[in-house]
């Protein structure tokens, strides 16, 4: 008997037979992949007459010498309703598809006879439906009853078994013991020959491990092994993952960059990288959607730059998501500072090759603790949505939540809807509703303001009000039903719907975490364990409600999607109208959140508003202290009246500054312009010194006219989303990308662009340069004021009555 916890999974052919591969860890760690021959690739079909559509679909595929192992009737429930279908089983995963091409000729609308109407789940890929129709997770516990097999060489696993019979071992809760074994990796590359990408550096960190490959010698740290060429730095590379033998293997941007040039210079050189994986195919890249992953087979390719970019990115403060923002806010920790410039000089002069080194482990490390602190996020939602770690960690939103109802669908006995057609989705694209309330304020600074906002607005109102594809407008409750405020329609009260019982459980789930975390020592392991499961939760049902509108989602309805803003709307108005009569002046609201004004001693009466509030709310809707704050600004828009959406600034009791739509927090802004940006908000929010904060901006226009500054302050960063060629309109950061592109640099989807605009003739785009390749007295000091300081400091002061004139006036005074 085999006690083993799996992180990875795929399927292959062992002995002839097609089946699923599990990788994983036995309980004494030795790795092992578990062969599992008994699962069947299977499809279902939706008859018009079941009996006449079994003969026929049975004669359809002898006819056309497909074989097939059998067909079954089966009732399964649909939309909530119980059908009739038939199921297919095929011989190999990919027979499915090539099954349905053939069966969907029987379709009246294809010209067949009419007795089919529609075909399912022939496309939602082999493994991915044996871990929801198995019920298992990516690191669960189980206990496997097989055979050794001793036969297949080509698994790099101490053990390979045949599995005969697989069983689930239960656990008091969530927690998965297995520890994982981890190696990150970075690579620096440089043009030695016009168009051919060079790996001149490799290195690895782990928790017990450093090291980085060179073949140039120098003086380097101990941790450095200069290796004869490129070609030996790749094997070498291989030989340190196959005899370390990592669970995980980490990058960052690694599926588009790292992986990729590997991949290239390995097959360039003829070195063979198969060992990278634990099946002996070394990298696999496959596509999605618009871009390509790199998969290791038996080990778990994790970029963190995709997981961030997909699922982290809006709860950061930086738009900038290259390698050393993200660590700046996340670890507090950043990148050794070089330039492409600096590195191709270093090494083609063979000066400062040991900062390099440095510099190119600081990648590597950096990597390896954004995995620390972000691996059991990712694992948890692996766990929910019941997909592989690999796959999880590449999902966005709307795979995520997805996924989860296939896994809870295929739990309850129901058919998963097909995806959408192009044409319906590009029909979806064009339909639109009213979002959340915004109450605007006006602009200007305020002081001692509450912000309470409702605990997951949105999947709180799918639960409350039974919202579901199953459950609108339904015949039972068209008089007493739930009814949506100011819209046709209404959820039944008598019948729980799919998407709304799956979220409620996901909530109370939360809720019940959040209670016992109470009762646990925030530095303990097993607090630790509770945060993260509890802020998966929180991910995949904030993203509920968008994919009711998602236009290619399975369960698309605009209705229901309109319904939860309506719900949304009448809340906030009526939480805002009650604090209202309580003397809480409410100066701005935003879909789920209240600003409102109070005064420091009424604070203990703000409490008990909201216990008061949460005693009147249906379901398990409930209102939250967010936080208090000693002052707030508020910016106008930039064209007519009012108040720019969600562009605020907020200061707490501590100093510390919430901001929301400024530039302080966008990622096409120069440093400078930030930093000026930031400092001129301290000011005002802190000690209300709007003297100082215009004596601040002109002493950093002086700074700049003296070029009393670096590069680094006036470099721009954006990211390239596609492929350079895919772009009509020429911005700054594409004609700086393409630039680098023709001095050879491999410009891809996910690439960091630094520039800078520099003196010449032209349109401000065409002087866009790659900040790798210009010194500080190319730059165009007037554009970084006009275009730069000025936007970003007249924003808030203009609050106040200043101009640009005032700005530039030294003995003018604001009083």
């Amino acid at each position: 008997m085999l006690k083993f916890s799996f992180f990875d999974i795929d399927y292959g052919i062992i002995d002839d037979s097609v089946g699923i591969i599990l990788y994983g860890k036995s309980e004494n760690g030795k790795t092992v992949a578990v062969f599992d021959p008994s699962y069947e690739a299977y499809f279902y079909i939706l008859p018009t007459d079941i009996e006449k559509a079994e003969k026929q679909i049975i004669s359809l595929l002898k006819k056309k010498n497909f074989p097939f192992k059998k067909i079954e009737k089966c009732k399964m429930l649909f939309f909530g309703q119980e059908r009739e279908f038939l199921k297919l089983f095929c011989i190999k995963p990919q027979d499915t598809a090539k099954a349905r091409d053939i069966i969907k000729m029987l379709e009246k609308s294809r010209g067949g006879t009419g007795v089919v109407e529609d075909e399912y789940e022939y496309q939602i890929g082999f493994y991915r439906t044996y871990l929801a129709d198995k019920g298992i997770d990516c690191l669960d516990w189980l206990e496997i009853e097989g055979e050794e097999i001793k036969s297949d060489t080509n698994y790099f696993v101490q053990m390979l078994v045949k599995a005969l019979k697989i069983k689930k071992i239960k656990t008091k809760n969530f927690v998965k013991p297995l520890s994982l074994k981890i190696i990150a990796f970075d690579i620096e590359v440089v043009e030695e020959k016009r168009g051919e990408r060079n790996i001149v550096m490799l290195s690895i960190y782990s928790k017990d491990f450093k090291k980085v490959l060179t073949y140039k010698k120098s003086i380097y740290p101990e941790y450095v092994e200069i290796v004869d060429n490129e070609k030996t730095l790749i094997s070498r590379f291989v030989e340190i993952i196959n005899n370390y033998d990592p669970d995980v293997i980490v990058g960052y941007n690694s599926d588009l960059y790292d992986f990729d040039v590997l991949r290239e210079r390995a097959a360039k050189l003829k070195v063979s990288i198969n060992k990278l994986s634990r099946d002996g195919s070394g990298i696999t890249f496959s596509r999605r959607a618009k871009t390509s992953t790199a998969k290791l087979k038996g080990r778990i390719h994790i970029d963190i730059f995709n997981f961030i970019n997909n699922i982290l990115a809006p709860m950061l403060q930086t738009e900038v998501l290259s390698l050393d923002a993200v660590s700046s806010e996340i670890l507090g920790d950043e990148k050794i500072k070089m330039e492409y410039a600096d590195i191709v000089e270093s090494w083609k002069k063979e000066k400062g090759l040991d900062k390099l080194a440095s510099y190119c482990l600081k990648d590597s490390k950096l990597t390896y603790r954004l995995c620390e602190v972000l691996l059991p996020h990712i694992c948890q939602l692996s766990v929910i949505v019941g997909q592989s770690i690999f796959d999880t960690s590449r999902m966005m939103y709307s795979q995520l939540v997805e996924w989860f109802y296939i896994k809870k669908a295929k739990q309850s006995g129901r058919v998963v809807p097909n995806q959408p057609k192009f044409e319906e989705i590009k029909k979806r694209q064009k339909e639109t509703y009213i979002g959340g309330y915004v109450k605007e304020p006006e602009a200007g600074l305020y002081e001692e303001i509450a912000v309470i906002d409702f605990a997951s607005l949105y999947p709180s109102i799918i639960s409350t009000y039974n919202i579901s594809v199953e459950t609108i407008n339904c015949g039972c409750c068209k008089e007493n039903g739930y009814k949506v405020p100011r819209l046709p329609y209404w959820f039944c009260k008598n019948k729980k719907g799919f998407e709304a019982s799956i979220i409620t459980q996901l909530l109370q789930e939360r809720e019940k975490l959040k209670k016992e975390m109470i009762k646990i020592a925030p530095s303990s392991f097993e607090y630790h364990l509770y945060e993260t499961r509890q802020k998966a939760i929180k991910t995949i049902a904030n993203a509920s409600y968008g994919y009711y509108a998602f236009p290619a989602s399975k369960w698309y309805c605009k209705e229901c999607a309109e319904s939860i803003t309506s719900f949304g709307r009448y809340w906030i108005k009526e939480i805002m109208k009650k604090a209202q009569e309580q003397g809480f002046n409410p100066i701005y609201g935003d879909t789920d959140s209240a600003f409102l004004l109070i005064n420091r001693k009424n604070r203990k009466e703000l409490l008990n508003f909201i216990e008061k509030i949460n005693n009147t709310l249906p379901g398990i809707m409930k209102v939250e202290l967010e936080g208090l704050y000693k002052r707030g600004l508020f910016i106008p828009k930039e064209i007519g009246k009012g108040t720019a959406k969600k562009r605020y600034a907020l200061i707490d009791d501590f100093g510390r500054l919430k901001i929301r739509g400024l530039e302080k927090v966008r990622r096409d802004w120069s440093s400078i312009a930030k930093k000026t940006q930031e400092n001129i908000l301290k000011l005002v929010l802190a000690n209300k010194d709007i003297v100082g904060a215009v004596k601040f901006v002109r002493e950093t226009i002086k700074q700049l006219k003296k070029l009393n500054i670096t590069l680094k302050d006036l470099v721009v960063y954006e990211q390239i989303t596609k492929p350079l060629e895919n772009y009509k309109h020429m911005s700054p950061h594409i004609i700086a990308a393409k630039k680098l592109n023709k001095m050879g640099m491999d410009i891809k989807p996910g690439s960091v662009i630094g520039y800078v605009i520099c003196k010449g003739e032209g349109k401000i785009s065409q002087r866009a340069e790659p900040v790798e390749f210009v010194t500080i007295k190319n730059i165009d000091i007037d554009y970084y004021i006009k275009n730069q300081l000025l936007p970003v400091s007249l924003k808030i002061l203009k609050v106040f009555g200043i101009n640009e004139k005032d700005l530039f006036k030294e003995n003018y005074s604001i009083f």
